[in-house]
C-alpha cells in the first residue's frame, strides 16, 4: 500500500512540473525566426492553479525587460503570485531586439500567444472568456495587438 501511495504522489510531482514546461508559440517553424537557437522560438510556460482553488480565469504575462532580456520579477514571480491567487498564469517568451528582432516581430509573439491559451483553455481548464493579459514595462505594448 505503501508504495502504491509513493507510486502516486511522484506521478503527482512529475505532472506538476510537466504542467510548466515552456509551450512553443508554433508547432512549425517560427515566422520570422532568425534562426532555430533558443532565443529564436518564442515560448510560453503554463502555471496552472491549483483545481481546488482555481477561478476558472487565466492571465497572459508579457515581462519587461527593455527588449534585451526577460525580467523574471515580471514574468516567473508575477505568475507565481497570480497561481496563489487561484488563477491560472501563461508568462510568454517573446522574441527579443537584443537577439535580431524588430518589431512587430514582439507584437505577433503575443497575440499568437493569446490565441494559443484560447485555443487550449479547456485542456488548461480556463474559460476563453476570462483571458486577460498585462505587460510590464517594454512588455505594456505589447498589449495592443492582443
Amino acid at each position: 500500500m505503501t508504495k502504491i501511495i509513493l507510486m502516486s504522489l511522484v506521478a503527482a510531482a512529475g505532472l506538476a512540473v510537466a504542467q510548466q514546461e515552456p509551450v512553443r508559440l508554433w508547432e512549425a517553424d517560427v515566422p520570422g525566426a532568425l534562426g532555430k537557437a533558443e532565443h529564436d522560438v518564442p515560448t510560453l510556460t503554463p502555471f496552472l492553479a491549483d483545481p481546488a482553488k482555481s477561478l476558472g480565469s487565466a492571465v497572459v504575462v508579457l515581462p519587461g525587460g527593455g527588449y534585451g532580456g526577460l525580467a523574471q520579477h515580471e514574468g516567473r514571480d508575477y505568475a507565481l503570485w497570480l497561481k496563489q491567487q487561484g488563477l491560472s498564469a501563461f508568462v510568454v517568451q517573446y522574441r527579443l531586439g537584443s537577439k535580431g528582432y524588430r518589431h512587430p516581430v514582439m507584437l505577433q509573439d503575443a497575440a499568437r500567444a493569446m490565441r494559443l491559451v484560447r485555443s487550449r483553455a479547456i485542456e488548461w481548464k480556463v474559460d476563453p472568456k476570462r483571458i486577460a493579459i498585462m505587460g510590464s514595462s517594454a512588455g505594456g505594448p505589447l498589449l495592443r495587438r492582443c
